[in-house]
């Protein structure tokens, strides 16, 4: 019996009403569809989403009671509390079972080194993304707050050019709690209009979201505008419209009656405390962009560093194969074994194929597999007890495949089967860790659990085993005929463009079972940029950001120096009359502009020391105040700064001062 998502009914049977009851084979082995899952349902936990959901039945055929018994074996639960129930009361029964059977079963190794303990569903989906999460979140709060200031800055020129309108009507009997009042609607018009426009624009953008880096971000696919979201929206906008227009909103409305007369009419002057503003506001903005362009240097840094890592591995031209042996009919060790065989030399004889191999875990894959373990030469303490290596079975030909390099001895070869003598082959780190300064060759290790003493015949280059950002673990090889398994992926490395194997493949698969089917087909490239995925999503998404800000900080500068520029018109023009030169007058704003960029940068410096250490956990192989990436965000930052400032400089430079002072 099985259940059916909805995609897969419609995909599959063209949404037939009549297929409940109905029998469909699978693996060579018919089921019956009792029911189809509505289009809204989704497992979190899983990725990619299941389309079909047997009964668990527990396969007990290929493991026995006693193995069982001594740790071989997992179980992960999903429960709904009752209502009222915690977490921590929860936890505080789990508590009191591993007690108990700790107490019963305590020579067992999973009394000793496991427990049963509980985690929110939540946190089990986003918790090792939420760091990432808060990294994504701060770098748009930095974004919206520079482009506050913006409008800000941009709502103080504007209340100027609008102070005679502001005294008059303050003249004719408003009161400044009617202005400052008037003054926010009409900001609160603005800031919702171009929220409106914003979640029009994500509302757009949401599908191309979800087609970045399927399975990276947990639920992405079901991300939409929906209300509680547009409440938000606009919630936030009528906030920055409030925060950020009450300040001009007051200064405008604070105005002395008969100075903003008096200045209204002449146009020509701004008053200290609106300049001043002015000038806090772009040093905030350059401050905030230079702690986010320097954590964007960070991650990139570290980004780069982390591809750079020798993975122990080459995988161009690799392609992979999973494959899942149906328990019922090759539950005998001899006939998985006899699979694996007739498959890899099926695979070889293919016109491009430079090798073909079996592994039951990939490199930078996250599947592994611990075993507690003895090396010769330590004393063997038992299950639970002894030390962990990771496992992977191979056949012959994975080192080839894959290239990874031999070091001493030898790879494994057919005569490694089932009868000859058990051998295995251990990581550079193995060879370390127990046998410093020695030949680790011809020396034995055996499993806790069934003691078999086996001979390393080889040792070679360690292998990235979970994530290129992730340390070196120690790990061994067992020629798969010796240890054969039900599921393992087949790899194939091509003298050319890989991609085109899928087809060939399957078809010499059909010629040895005709019943087994492949899915999740993918090069080994793909399988290495999927083990980086998070991180290069966060770091495009932070450099964007930062872009971003790099762009609206210079925005601000420019407008805040144009302002200025035509404000002191009179002014400039009267120092040139008196005999300044161009560059003088040039030198005089550039001065103004590069001074308040260099107190922002100033400020941001001081502020990235502070908030970049929170980016330690992202970051691989470099610190959280890496000089590089301090000075390049600066020196970037200026070097824009100087060119915002330049060209309204530039434009002072050439006023004309007799045309200035005739139009004054």
């Amino acid at each position: 019996m099985v259940l059916i998502s909805d995609g897969f009914w419609h995909s599959h049977f063209g949404a037939d009403p009549e297929l409940l009851g109905k029998s469909m084979t699978l693996d060579g082995k018919s089921v019956t569809v009792i029911g189809i899952l509505p289009a809204t349902f989704s497992f979190p936990v899983v990725f990619p989403e299941p389309q079909i959901w047997f009964p668990r039945v527990f396969e007990t055929t290929l493991v026995s009671p006693e193995l069982v018994h001594s740790g071989a074996g997992y179980l992960s639960m999903v429960a709904r509390m009752r209502q009222g129930e915690t977490l921590p009361r929860v936890q505080a029964e789990l508590d009191t079972i591993n007690s108990h059977y700790k107490q019963e079963f305590g020579s067992y190794a999973d009394a000793s080194k496991l427990a049963l303990s509980t985690i929110s569903l939540e946190e089990s989906v986003v918790g090792p993304l939420r760091p990432s999460l808060l990294v994504l979140l701060a770098a748009v709060g930095f974004v919206l707050l520079i482009a506050c200031a913006n409008v800000a800055s941009m709502l103080l020129v504007k209340a100027t050019a609008r102070q005679k309108e502001i005294a008059i009507r303050r003249a004719l009997g408003a009161t400044r709690a009617q202005l400052v009042r008037q003054l926010l609607t009409e900001n609160l018009v603005l800031s919702l209009t171009g929220g409106m426009l914003g979640v029009a624009l994500a509302s757009a953008m949401i599908p191309l979201s979800r087609s970045i880096a399927p399975g990276t971000v947990p639920r992405l696919e079901q991300a939409q505008v929906d209300l509680p979201v547009l409440l938000f929206s606009l919630g936030l906008c009528g906030v920055a419209a409030l925060v950020f227009g009450l300040v001009p909103a007051l200064q405008v409305s604070g105005w002395n009656l008969h100075d903003a007369l008096k200045e209204g009419g002449r146009g020509s002057s701004d008053g200290a405390g609106r300049s001043r503003s002015r000038a806090i506001l772009v040093v905030g903005e350059v401050a905030m962009a230079l702690v986010l362009m320097t954590g964007a240097g960070l991650l990139t840094r570290s980004f780069v560093r982390t591809l750079a890592v020798n993975p122990g591995f080459e995988s161009r031209n690799v392609m992979t194969f999973p494959i899942a042996l149906p328990a019922g009919r090759y539950s005998q060790a001899e006939q998985q074994t006899g699979f694996y065989r007739r498959l890899v030399e099926q695979a070889k004889t293919l016109p491009s194929v430079e090798a073909a191999a079996v592994t039951t875990y990939l490199p930078l894959s996250g599947a592994f597999r611990f075993v507690f373990f003895c090396p010769e030469g330590l004393a063997c303490q038992g299950l639970g007890k002894d030390p962990l290596v990771a496992i992977r079975d191979v056949t012959p030909a994975y080192f080839q495949a894959i290239h990874t390099p031999l070091i001493s001895g030898r790879v494994f070869t057919d005569q490694d089967s089932a009868t000859s003598q058990p051998v295995v082959i251990v990581n550079q780190a193995v060879a370390n860790h127990y046998w410093p300064n020695q030949d680790p060759l011809r020396k034995h290790l055996a499993n806790s659990r069934d003691q078999i003493q086996r001979t390393i015949v080889g040792v070679v280059a360690n292998v990235k085993f979970n994530t290129l950002a992730s340390p070196i673990v120690d790990e061994m090889y067992l020629p798969l005929a010796q240890n054969p398994r039900t599921t393992a992926t087949l790899i194939v490395r091509s003298r050319s463009d890989p991609q085109s194997l899928g087809t060939a493949v399957r078809q010499e698969l059909g010629k040895i079972d005709s019943n087994l089917a492949i899915a999740g087909i993918q090069s080994l490239d793909e399988v290495v940029a999927s083990s980086v995925a998070q991180p290069r999503l966060v770091l495009q998404f932070v450099v964007v950001f930062a872009g971003l800000a790099l762009l609206l900080s210079a925005t601000g500068i420019y407008a805040v120096l144009a302002y200025m520029v035509s404000q002191r018109k009179r002014e400039l023009g009267i120092r040139m009359a008196l005999g300044a030169q161009r560059w003088q007058i040039l030198r005089l704003v550039l001065r103004n502009g590069m001074g308040l960029t260099l107190v922002g940068v100033a400020c941001g410096i001081a502020a990235s020391l502070a908030l970049t250490r929170l980016l330690a956990g992202l970051l691989f192989d470099i610190r959280a105040t890496d000089p590089l990436a301090f000075s390049a965000a600066a020196f970037l930052l200026v070097m824009t700064a100087l060119l915002a400032c330049y060209l309204p400089a530039r434009k002072a430079s050439r006023l004309d001062p007799i045309i200035v002072l005739r139009s004054e």
